[in-house]
């Protein structure tokens, strides 16, 4: 089963002067994703208001409210442990994921730790088996974090660009086509999903897992209305 922890949250988008407000988060994304293909997981979330302004092809999300720290919790030996946050609400104990396989979105706690660079000082990173940021958040991870997690699974999403990947420390590409659509909000957090769905029928066949997430996330911008 997957334990998954994340965050539901209230959209507010701004993109070319126009404003909606939707419901978002990696929480609903990656459910709709897991619930889609019959896989058992359980989740646990907070809730968060997120103001995101789209220009020129670019997205900035800024958090608007405070979220309670919150322990990963009730983990069995043989859950696969999913985290997906918008900043650090869930604290990471490694005491609670030993012997677990844990999947990471690092985007919240990268995130975080802009303000707060100690975080990449936490242990914890050692105990990451997947971990996905994209281009951007690469940027900020230190040497030593970027290293270590190239001898597991390192995904790193580029947009329109591609896919790289690195495990076992070689490095893989998988392009992408283009798709036109509004936004990609919910992109990066439907492709991952897809991805350790894959895992979880297949098994550590890397390469049709990552074509699996990639087909997924461009069906899911085409159906983005432009």
């Amino acid at each position: 089963m997957i334990k998954f922890f994340s965050t539901y949250t209230k959209d507010i988008i701004t993109n070319n002067g126009n404003e909606v407000i939707k419901d978002g988060g990696p929480a609903l994304f990656m459910k709709n994703i897991f619930s889609k293909n019959d896989i058992e997981y359980k989740i646990y979330s907070q809730e968060a208001i997120v103001k995101i302004i789209v220009k020129d092809g670019d997205e900035k999300g800024v958090l608007q409210n405070s979220l309670n720290k919150k322990t990963l919790q009730d983990i069995n030996k043989d859950d696969i442990v999913v985290i997906s946050t918008v900043s650090n609400e869930w604290v990471f104990d490694s005491n609670v994921v030993k012997g677990n396989e844990v999947f990471l979105d690092a985007q919240g706690y990268i995130r975080h730790a802009k303000e707060n660079p100690y975080f990449f000082e936490e242990n914890f990173w050692d105990d990451i088996f997947c971990l996905k940021v994209n281009e951007q958040e690469l940027k900020y991870l230190p040497h030593n974090i970027i290293d270590n997690q190239k001898a597991k699974y390192l995904i790193v999403t580029k947009g329109g660009t591609g896919v790289d990947v690195y495990t076992k420390n070689k490095k893989y590409f998988f392009s992408v086509n283009k798709i036109k659509s509004s936004d990609t909000i919910g992109a990066g957090d439907t492709f991952f999903a897809n991805f350790i769905v894959s895992f979880m029928k297949i098994g550590d066949t890397m390469e049709k897992n990552i074509n699996f997430a990639i087909n997924k996330t461009e069906e899911f911008l085409l159906n983005k209305k432009l």
